[in-house]
């Protein structure tokens, strides 16, 4: 008879729960962003941050539905105002 026990490496803890600190640190690092220059763009911003636009317009989804941040104007001349 065999036994097969994972390795302590493969083993997955809440991967949705490590995901979670790394979104709201996101979300708080994309807040300090738009707080320093509230023309700032998801690119800047990605390129400040090390991290794929896509992670930071993610992160955008989620201030805006929490009612923290919003866009006024366009996206060329347009500017980012906090709420808070």
């Amino acid at each position: 008879m065999v036994k097969f026990s994972a390795l302590q490496s493969a083993k997955v803890s809440d991967a949705k729960a490590l995901n979670v600190t790394k979104d709201v640190a996101i979300e708080m690092k994309i807040l300090a962003l738009i707080k320093e220059n509230a023309s700032i763009t998801t690119n800047e911003m990605a390129r400040l941050l090390s991290v794929n636009r896509r992670t930071i317009q993610r992160g955008l989804d989620v201030l805006k539905d929490k009612g923290t941040i919003e866009r006024k104007g366009g996206k060329r001349y347009g500017y980012w105002e906090v709420f808070e």
